[in-house]
């Protein structure tokens, strides 16, 4: 396909042109044709496209006519199981075509849609990779956030050269929560205070006045869980981890991560 390597990068290629063409599109007839294309794309490649092509179309500006077209794409990356978590990942901590765009959002959005065991091995992936610490950080964070779900996953990659200390430092955090819940909820409760207590002292700086010192009683008390086996695995860059990635930490809390497997 033209001047492309390959088929796939001709179709990531073409579904990157097809967007683009709809965002800068002035006129309605414009913006339906594009719809149109998009469509017939999707009807055409959605089986056959790699997983980039279809996170190209997430970057769709949302209105009335492409709400079914990025829901479609959201479906199609959602059914393609755990090899697909490690991109939606990527593209969660921003590492899309547009970082502003809306694709890290939707990227979150679509691993919600995932089952969670599918999410945990995916996740376990990860771990056992050779991606770099802050995608391990970030998985092992998800892996956290799903609690017992991800236990026996955890547990059988315990052995494996890659990934073996961050899952023995997630099976850890897990376990900890697990028998420890009161914890995870004073956790909660020190970052709600902490987030009042920084909106006050911006409200303060912005009316001028000093700076003052924070009352003792709101101090962080939050017991600690063992430490895990690398620091890098709770300590991620904070830059990276965005709202779309905290939003996905948040969902899995509230789906799977009080559960215990049976």
């Amino acid at each position: 396909m033209g001047s492309y390597r390959s088929d796939d990068e001709a179709l990531i290629g073409l579904a990157r042109q097809l967007t683009d063409a709809y965002a800068e599109a002035r006129r309605r007839e414009d913006q339906d044709y594009a719809c149109e294309s998009i469509a017939e794309y999707l009807s055409e490649f959605r089986d056959s496209a790699p997983s980039e092509a279809l996170l190209a179309l997430l970057d769709l500006p949302l209105t009335v006519e492409t709400y079914p077209l990025v829901d479609e794409a959201q479906v199609a990356l959602a059914a393609r199981g755990p090899a697909v978590v490690e991109l939606l990942l990527e593209a969660v901590l921003g590492e899309v075509y547009d970082p502003d765009g809306p694709a890290p959002e939707r990227a979150a959005e679509t691993l919600d849609q995932m089952p969670p065991g599918e999410v945990s091995l995916g996740l376990i992936e990860v771990l056992c990779s050779h991606a770099d610490d802050d995608m391990k950080s970030a998985a092992l964070d998800g892996l956290v956030a799903l609690g017992g779900i991800a236990e026996p996953d955890l547990v059988a990659s315990l052995g494996d050269p890659e990934g073996g200390d961050w899952a023995r430092a997630a099976l850890e955090q897990v376990r900890y929560e697990l028998e420890h819940p009161e914890a995870g909820d004073e956790a909660k409760d020190d970052d709600e205070l902490d987030a009042d207590d920084d909106a006050g002292d911006a409200e303060l700086d912005g009316d001028g006045a000093d700076d003052e010192v924070a009352d003792p009683a709101l101090a962080d008390d939050r017991s600690k869980a063992p430490e895990p086996a690398s620091e890098a695995a709770t300590n991620p860059d904070g830059g990276v981890v965005d709202a779309a990635y905290e939003d996905f930490l948040k969902r899995f809390e509230q789906d799977g991560g009080g559960e215990s497997p049976s």
